[in-house]
């Protein structure tokens, strides 16, 4: 993993500081091909003694870092603190090599892999690229975009028209017959159907050809 470091306000660490919180950051952010830091706050870090607390969470957000310590006094008591970073997190993202039209399938083959700083992003980009091909686009997506997940949505296991069985099941009265999907959805959701006598039932979804009546 590639580090960067900057530290703001001209302050200056110890090599043994440095590479104690460097090698810290490189466990909790393994997930990222790599990053940049700069030191935020305390503004006096350079006069505190301080040990790395691992067991207190270490969290990000957006691109800010907080790292937990215990600070040391000159008389050798311990506090607890934070040490503020401003954080770049960069990550192979997924970006679109073509406009993609809502409620297109997605293909792997319409991005390519590019890395990008993912901390500033307004966006929560896809990295399992393995799932693409379960999704479609929720709306027109543009070229050169990197993928989110509010981009997306699964691919309904029926489509509106479908041809389906749906299944009736009340004590001891268990009846099938045939519909049509006059929504979609997901394994799970309940979707509307209607009847070759066009009467309508909400139903959920077992699978991609069969429905269960609930009202």
């Amino acid at each position: 993993m590639i580090i960067a470091l900057n530290i703001l306000l001209g302050l200056l660490l110890t090599p043994s500081s440095t590479n104690s919180i460097n090698n810290y950051l490189e466990k909790q952010l393994k997930d990222y091909r790599k990053f940049e830091y700069e030191i935020t706050s305390p503004r006096n870090i350079n006069e505190n003694k301080f040990v790395l607390d691992e067991s207190r969470e270490f969290k990000v957000e957006r691109n800010y870092a907080y790292m937990p310590v215990n600070f040391i006094s000159k008389d050798g008591i311990k506090k607890k603190g934070l040490i503020t970073l401003k954080v770049k997190l960069f990550k192979d993202v997924l970006v679109s090599s073509r406009k993609i039209d809502r409620k297109e399938p997605l293909n792997y083959s319409d991005f390519s892999l590019v890395e990008k700083e993912v901390s500033s992003l307004r966006v929560k980009p896809i990295y399992n690229v393995n799932e693409i091909n379960k999704y479609r686009a929720r709306f027109s997506i543009s070229s050169e975009t990197v993928l989110g997940k509010n981009m997306v949505e699964q691919i309904p296991d029926v489509k509106h028209g479908d041809r389906v069985t749906a299944i009736f099941n009340k004590g001891i009265v268990n009846i099938s017959f045939d519909a049509i999907a006059r929504t979609e959805g997901v394994i799970g959701d309940v979707i509307k159907v209607k009847t070759a006598e066009n009467k309508m039932y909400k139903a959920e979804v077992l699978n991609y050809q069969t429905v269960k009546v609930i009202e």
